[in-house]
């Protein structure tokens, strides 16, 4: 005969839950007719005090109609076949059971909060319309009604937040350029101190926005500065031959090749001692300061013709760094270059490739050009003497009236050799310095030449050097001009570049106008100055900055 099962007693944990979720059972003895109506939150076996119901009035029971009689023999049978169940079950099953229930019982609490509605509004700011008392309009669309309360609403006569990220860009018309349109009044110019300041951590940002930047322009320098870094030597040069591929088949130029290097990584706000390049930085900066002369040159045994474009850009780049920092370790080296700049001016007021070697050509003057002006950022003195030759030398060079210029002036009283878009480009730049406007006819009629000239072109015959400096060009007169060179610039230069493998983050110098003398290295540092130019200088004159960041013009330089 099988033992009798013993009896287990009920577990306490399972008969709380059960009450907060199914009615109570009745107390063993009792039918269920005999059983009160028990309140709300009654404990399970706990027989409650009997209710006195207000006088005049009915006790509340289901049990005084037959409906609800039906009802309570159907829960009394619940009852019944739960109390069995609960009688047989072990320890461990109630207590699954208990806590099974409980999570069920807050999950359903939880699930049951009401989530409050977002209010959303769609504005528009009218660019032209404004509102009777002067300010500018703004149009809300009414959220809706059935929402949950919302903040004080906007009006017309709040005023505009002034952030650069989120307000509109506002850009300053420019004076008409029509036909026999002068450069007087003079734009105001900016201070050359504050060139720099937008390549401040925190500037960048606002300025890509503001000049028409993008994402994809962000992600280009950050893939170029990437590779840049991995092509650096042991000894903290880089190479125009390697060690990647296509390097120059022509030349080596180390030191050329260091400061193209080290100016990409400048225009991104590295320096020696931040940026997330600041070791590779620090490591070039030694090197090529390692190979300065006494007299302030920078050469290296294996140069021969190409000292002066080594020199020319190591100052230019060095004078950078010192105006970025403001370190007075970089003063000494910066100015000593700076010296033999000035020693090697040639009579004529350019500079080609050696001191004694005349007339300069408009290339090696191109980037002295930029070195000087890279010192007088750096607040260290240039003498008037230096710049009034090099516009003796434009005046030399100019063609079609000083909107297009010629490579160097082959013999005395005849016109320029080799125009071309690169040098026309450089000699636009070189006058902007000198202090032509956004809107003398001579520029405007040149960047309309530089234009036209299938800019961006990567199918049939590349020109990054042209298109660098057109880029500096246009960047500063800014407006139209500007709007129309860059929406090609960030369409194209991102698409371009090499998006896989081991040459990921540079470009491609086949079909390049001087592809194979420069080779990638050249390639990749002239595309990535172009996709930093939104932060890299501001522009020369007040008039063409959006408004959102003219304030950057006034910060005092740094002591």
């Amino acid at each position: 005969m099988e033992s009798p099962r013993p009896e287990t007693p009920p577990n306490p944990d399972f008969q709380r839950a059960v009450s907060m979720i199914l009615p109570p059972l009745p107390p063993p003895g009792r039918s269920e007719s005999e059983q009160p109506h028990l309140p709300e939150g009654s404990v399970v076996w706990q027989p409650p005090p009997e209710p006195t119901p207000p006088q005049g009035t009915e006790p509340s029971s289901p049990l005084h109609n037959p409906g609800g009689r039906r009802a309570a023999l159907r829960r009394g049978r619940r009852r019944q076949w739960l109390n069995a169940w609960l009688e047989r079950s072990s320890p461990f099953t109630t207590s699954l059971a208990a806590h099974s229930a409980v999570l069920i019982l807050l999950a359903l609490v939880l699930t049951a909060r009401r989530v409050p509605e977002r209010i959303s509004l769609d504005m528009s700011f009218a660019s032209d319309d404004q509102t009777d008392d002067g300010s500018q309009g703004v149009e809300i669309e009414p959220p809706d009604e059935s929402a949950e309360p919302e903040a004080p609403p906007v009006t017309a006569d709040e005023p505009h937040v002034e952030d650069p990220v989120t307000s509109p860009v506002l850009v300053a018309p420019l004076v008409e350029t029509g036909a026999g349109a002068t450069a007087d009044p003079m734009p105001e110019r900016v201070p050359l101190t504050t060139l720099l300041v937008g390549r401040e951590e925190g500037r960048r940002d606002a300025l890509v926005q503001a000049f028409g930047g993008s994402a994809e322009t962000e992600l280009a320098v950050a893939r170029s500065l990437a590779w840049l870094a991995k092509q650096q030597r042991s000894d903290g040069l880089w190479s125009l031959k390697g060690p990647y591929r296509d390097g120059s088949d022509v030349q080596e130029n180390e030191l050329a090749a260091t400061a193209m290097a080290l100016l990409a990584f400048h225009g991104a706000g590295n320096t020696p001692t931040q940026g997330k390049y600041q070791r590779a930085v620090a490591r070039g900066w030694r090197a090529v300061v390692d190979h300065q002369r006494e007299d302030g040159a920078f050469t290296l045994p294996s140069l021969t013709q190409q000292t002066h474009y080594a020199h020319a850009m190591a100052t230019y780049a060095l004078c950078d760094l010192f105006g970025m920092t403001r370190n007075p370790d970089h003063a000494r080296p910066a100015s000593r270059a700076v010296d033999y700049a000035l020693e090697a001016q040639g009579k004529d007021g350019g500079w080609r490739y050696a001191i004694g070697e005349q007339p300069g050509d408009m290339s090696v003057t191109g980037w002295f050009v930029l070195a000087l002006k890279s010192a007088e950022v750096a607040d260290l003195p240039v003498p008037p003497e230096a710049f009034a030759g090099v516009s003796r030398f434009l005046d030399s060079v100019a063609r079609h009236g000083g909107s297009r210029y010629g490579y160097r002036v082959l013999r005395p009283n005849t016109p320029p050799a080799s125009e071309t878009p690169a040098v026309s480009a450089e000699g636009l730049l070189a006058r902007q310095f000198l202090g032509w406007a956004p809107n003398d006819p001579r520029m405007v009629d040149g960047l309309d030449f530089l234009m036209t000239t299938r800019p961006f072109d990567f199918q049939n015959k590349k020109d990054v050097y042209a298109w660098y400096y057109t880029t500096q060009v246009a960047h500063n007169v800014g407006g139209d001009t500007w709007a129309r060179w860059n929406e090609r610039l960030r369409e194209v230069l991102p698409a371009e570049q090499v998006a896989k493998g081991r040459e990921l983050g540079s470009w491609d110098p086949a079909l390049d106008q001087w592809g194979h003398i420069g080779g990638r290295l050249f390639m990749t540092c002239f595309c990535t100055w172009m996709l930093e130019a939104y932060y890299r200088h501001l522009p020369l004159f007040e008039t063409v900055a959006p408004a959102a960041i003219n304030q950057v013009h006034h910060i005092a330089p740094a002591e």
